[in-house]
């Protein structure tokens, strides 16, 4: 377990007796204050209701950044490239292996509806529009327990492929539906889109100033605190895999105290639990490898099943 960081007399940021303030005090204990002041002000911001607004273009008029989770520092692109990272590289060599998971499971559309939990729900509406739907595999570093089970080869390669998954989910957009211009308010998160089934040339991702077609087995990886657009000008829907992942900017201390916030705010009780913190790392990585266990499970049927066809012939 995780002993205490001795934390020096840094001065807080966040305002004195709310949530925030204790939240931010787990941080200091936890990873301590000096290396965490950039999450910390990011908290201190969201709590007093700021908004991050800057022009990053002004003869462009997408090159705009807004983020009410904000952190200070990192680097304002529209696109990233994939080429950099290794894990982008991997998934986009074994893309065939997600693809024809999904097109397995979307051949039968009632048992997939029946076996899945929140299966293609439309993700807030007012803002992407009804044709942009979901099914999520994971959330905050954790699998969801049954549609990863439904998904079991996606998530072994999203995990062999070291992929920093923050959350992932399949993603459909209808035909002919677009997604007018907006921010997802957070810049310490970048999107990763992997192209599964895409009508050719007829979809397309619009960031700030750029655009970029989605391709099967192209990756994406992008910022979508900056206005971003999409269109599906075709008559058939797409599909895609799509990632959040921590910006690269972030310091590995930065993500664990990131991950931190997010979890006493979603559980406060976190906070009056002196050993719960002392050994947070330790329970956090036990929670993440626990919830692998669905998917690791469907594996290892699927495996008992083959040998039993090959003992069988």
């Amino acid at each position: 377990s995780r002993a205490p960081v001795a934390s020096l007399a840094v001065e807080r940021l966040c305002e004195a007796g709310s949530l925030s303030a204790r939240v931010e005090e787990a941080v200091c204990t936890v990873y301590g204050a000096e290396k965490t002041s950039r999450v910390r002000a990011s908290l201190a911001a969201l709590a007093a209701g700021k908004t991050h607004r800057q022009v990053l273009d002004a003869t462009q008029p997408l090159m705009v950044q807004e983020a009410t989770s904000y952190v200070e520092g990192l680097e304002a692109v529209p696109f990233h490239d994939p080429s950099s990272f290794k894990w982008a590289k991997k998934l986009q060599e074994k893309w065939q292996v997600v693809r024809d998971e999904l097109r397995a499971a979307i051949s039968d559309a009632e048992a997939l509806e029946k076996k899945g939990t929140n299966v293609w729900e439309a993700t807030a509406p007012g803002t992407y529009g009804p044709g942009w739907r979901t099914l999520p595999l994971c959330d905050r570093t954790v699998w969801d327990e049954t549609n990863a089970a439904i998904f079991p080869r996606t998530c072994e390669l999203l995990h062999e492929c070291k992929v920093p998954v923050v959350e992932a989910f399949f993603s459909s957009m209808a035909p002919h539906s677009t997604i007018a211009p907006h921010s997802d308010m957070c810049n310490f998160v970048l999107t990763a889109h992997l192209g599964l089934i895409v009508p050719p040339g007829q979809c397309e991702l619009t960031v700030g100033s750029e655009s970029c077609e989605w391709r099967d087995g192209k990756a994406m990886l992008f910022d979508t605190s900056i206005l971003h657009e999409a269109r599906n000008d075709s008559g058939e829907v797409r599909y895609i895999l799509m990632m959040r992942v921590y910006h690269p900017g972030l310091s590995a201390i930065e993500r664990k105290a990131m991950q931190l916030v997010f979890d006493c705010l979603d559980e406060p009780e976190l906070l009056d639990d002196p050993r719960a913190l002392q050994e947070y790392d330790a329970r956090r990585s036990e929670l993440e490898a626990a919830s692998r266990a669905p998917w690791e499970a469907a594996l290892a049927l699927a495996a008992a099943g083959k040998r039993r066809l090959r003992r069988a012939k």
